[in-house]
C-alpha cells in the first residue's frame, strides 16, 4: 500500500451526506456495489491510515456507503471559501474519467461557476493515464464473489486542479457520471 498525505492548506470536505456507493470490502463480508456495480471491491484492510485521511465512515468495508458515484450531487459548504484549487481522490470504473466539477460562488448569479476538470485513472489501471497520482494501492482485489483476486491491483488516484486566480466557492456540483467515484475531496484555501 502506498499513500500520500492530505494537501497542505487543504480543507477536507465532509462527504458523508452524499455517499451512495460501497466500493470497499472487508474480508468475509458479502460483496455490495463495489467500484463496478458488480461487487469488485478495494480491500478495506489494505487502506490503512489512508482511511483516516479520507474521512471514511466507521464500518466501511461492511456494506456501509463509503464513496460518491457521481450523479449530479450538489455539495454545500457551511461557509463560502476563497480557494486556489481542489484535490479529489477516487477512481474511474470501466475506464478512465475526465469530468468537470463546478464551483459556485453563490453571489446571486453575478459570477459564473468555476470549472475544475478532474481526471482520474481507472481503479484497475497500473499506471496513471493523466497527471493524477497514486494515493493508495492494494496488492489484490476482491472479486464479484468476495474472493481475493491477486492478479488485479486496485488503486485510488489523486487529481489536483489549480485555478489561475482564486475563486469563491459556496457549493460544488458534481457531474453526472456514476463511473466517477469520489472517495475524498479537499478545497485548497487561497493564501491569506
Amino acid at each position: 500500500m502506498s499513500t500520500t498525505t492530505s494537501p497542505a492548506r487543504g480543507l477536507r470536505l465532509d462527504l458523508a451526506p452524499y455517499l451512495n456507493n460501497a466500493a470497499f470490502l472487508a474480508a468475509g463480508v458479502a460483496p455490495a456495489d463495489g467500484f463496478d456495480g458488480f461487487g469488485r471491491a478495494y480491500p478495506a484492510e489494505e487502506l490503512g491510515e489512508a482511511a483516516g485521511l479520507l474521512g471514511l465512515p466507521d464500518g466501511f468495508g461492511h456494506g456501509v456507503l463509503d464513496n460518491i458515484a457521481c450523479e449530479g450531487q450538489v455539495l454545500l459548504l457551511d461557509t463560502p471559501l476563497l480557494v486556489e484549487g481542489i484535490e479529489v481522490v477516487g477512481a474511474g470504473s470501466g475506464g478512465t474519467v475526465s469530468e468537470t466539477l463546478l464551483l459556485h460562488p453563490d453571489t446571486g448569479g453575478a459570477e459564473p461557476a468555476a470549472g475544475a476538470r478532474v481526471e482520474l485513472s481507472d481503479f484497475l489501471s497500473r499506471r496513471p493515464v493523466f497527471d493524477d497520482r497514486c494515493f493508495a494501492h492494494s496488492p489484490y482485489l476482491y472479486d464479484v464473489g468476495g474472493r481475493r483476486e491477486p492478479g488485479a491491483e486496485p488503486r485510488l488516484w489523486a487529481s489536483t486542479v489549480r485555478f489561475p486566480q482564486p475563486v469563491r466557492c459556496a457549493r460544488i456540483t458534481l457531474p453526472v457520471n456514476p463511473d466517477l467515484h469520489v472517495v475524498g475531496m479537499w478545497l485548497l484555501a487561497a493564501a491569506g
